[in-house]
């Protein structure tokens, strides 16, 4: 805490939260593979579509 105190100070700059799902939207890709091979591994046939652009 003290280390992202001094750095916002130093710099003068406001803290931005990221959000609780910040680390999902960066690593989608890998959550939705870890997904697939565990629904595959309890037996489960999964077929994985990408959404519609809107």
């Amino acid at each position: 805490m003290l280390r992202i105190s001094y750095y916002l100070l130093t710099r003068k700059e406001m803290y931005v939260d990221l959000g609780g799902d910040y680390f999902d939207k960066q690593r989608q890709q890998s959550i939705a593979r870890h997904a697939l091979r565990r629904l595959k591994g309890l037996g489960y046939s999964v077929t994985i579509t990408e959404p519609e652009a809107s």
